[in-house]
């Protein structure tokens, strides 16, 4: 059985003050735009062989430069214990990571449900020009996460069910989350993904409140 103690490295405390976590965010959140923009143009553009192989030299060239001051381990988690958290690499929201979206979630009404917007690129497609299902249920699955842990508490999904009602095509999209129910240590949550003609997903998820943080709730009260 894990202890509280494993599950604590996973949110690791750094000694950084909010304004230099902004500033670090902002300035790598730059180059990880700039990457996603590629990646985006990678998958539409049609160029004479001579001009992509002078732009494959010259993302080599950028890579092996940065190379040198690459970093171990992975971005997870992390905050200062001062109020600021930070999930850089994180596939939905992370700011670093260039695959990631990135979503910002929100909650315009503390009582209403939790909200996001995105403009989606060629990198989240299935079929030519449609949404791909796996990148839905990972959009739907993190903001779901945001309305079940609701700032207070610490859930894990359990169950993810999708209904697809047609293909979501990409472009701009608008996710909506709220609480549909909780049992002793389950929380329910119910999400819609929308595109301008309504609802194309619906989600429900099964989140549970693991043993070992609910333990730890109990001795801190």
């Amino acid at each position: 059985m894990s202890s509280p103690a494993h599950h604590v490295a996973y949110f690791p405390v750094e000694d950084l003050p909010t304004e230099e976590v902004d500033r670090q965010e902002e300035l790598y959140g730059g180059l990880a735009d700039a990457v996603r923009a590629l990646v985006d143009l990678a998958l539409d553009v049609d160029a004479p062989p001579v001009v992509l192989a002078s732009a494959q030299a010259s993302l080599e060239a950028v890579t092996a430069s940065l190379r040198v001051a690459q970093t171990d381990g992975p971005l997870g988690v992390r905050h200062n214990g001062r109020g600021r958290t930070w999930s850089w690499g994180n596939a939905v929201i992370g700011p670093r990571n260039a695959t990631a979206p990135p979503l910002v979630v929100e909650r315009p009404d503390p009582s209403g449900p939790c909200t996001a917007s995105v403009v989606l690129g060629p990198a989240h497609q299935d079929e030519p020009g449609v949404l791909h299902p796996g990148a839905a249920a990972k959009m739907l699955d993190h903001l779901m996460g945001v309305v079940a842990a609701d700032g207070r508490r610490l859930t894990m999904t359990g169950r993810l069910t999708l209904t697809h009602h047609r293909p979501t095509p990409l472009g701009p999209v608008s996710l909506a989350g709220w609480i549909s129910g909780e049992e002793g240590s389950k929380v329910f949550v119910h999400a819609e993904l929308s595109d301008a003609d309504g609802v194309s997903v619906e989600a429900d998820v099964v989140f549970v409140i693991p043993r070992w943080a609910r333990e730890a709730s109990t001795d801190a009260g």
